[in-house]
């Protein structure tokens, strides 16, 4: 970085580990396995793979995770809004070898993935370079890939386009995926 450069614009990103969501991972992976063969899939971004209908913050299992996602959203907020957030939709998926999530955004506030399962070489979530104008100037920010973890929280602006790079394993990646806004 040059000593006269100002970035401009950042684009705010939080990373938060779910330890206390340990004990009932096993539970909640169960479950999204259930709903899998039991529902048909929605058919949203995803190639391949399975998402279920977005109301599973109204499934009583999830109660304790809702409060912690809604815990961890309150204090992003608080430099943006005094509102009290709400869950506006949260949705499982299940990704498979050659699956994938395609370029899209969300609605609401922020929205973020809650990662149950992660598989090595299971797909990395990459966020694409907002400034669209940039597309065709050497001077630009690259997009920014993340590889995801188990039990990874990751909120993000709705707004904020990404998608989901292939699996290239053989083993399912299963995460939570959620949109926020006002209670």
């Amino acid at each position: 970085m040059h000593n006269n450069q100002i970035d401009l614009f950042a684009t705010p990103l939080w990373g938060f580990l779910l330890n206390t969501e340990e004990s009932r991972l096993d539970g909640y992976i169960r479950y999204v396995h259930s709903l899998s063969s039991s529902q048909p899939s929605q058919q949203k971004s995803n190639f391949g793979g399975w998402q279920s209908s977005d109301d599973l913050h109204r499934h009583s299992i999830f109660r304790p995770l809702v409060d912690t996602i809604l815990t961890q959203a309150a204090s992003v907020l608080t430099p943006y809004t005094t509102a009290a957030p709400g869950l506006q939709s949260m949705w499982a998926n299940i990704n498979y070898r050659s699956n994938y999530n395609a370029h899209h955004t969300h609605e609401g506030w922020i929205s973020g993935v809650f990662y149950l399962s992660v598989p090595p070489q299971s797909g990395r979530l990459v966020f694409t370079n907002p400034a669209i104008r940039s597309e065709r100037s050497v001077v630009r920010a690259k997009n920014y890939p993340l590889n995801p973890q188990r039990l990874a929280c990751i909120l993000f602006p709705s707004w904020l386009e990404h998608y989901v790079e292939p699996s290239l394993s053989d083993q399912p990646r299963l995460s939570i995926s959620f949109n926020i806004g006002e209670e």
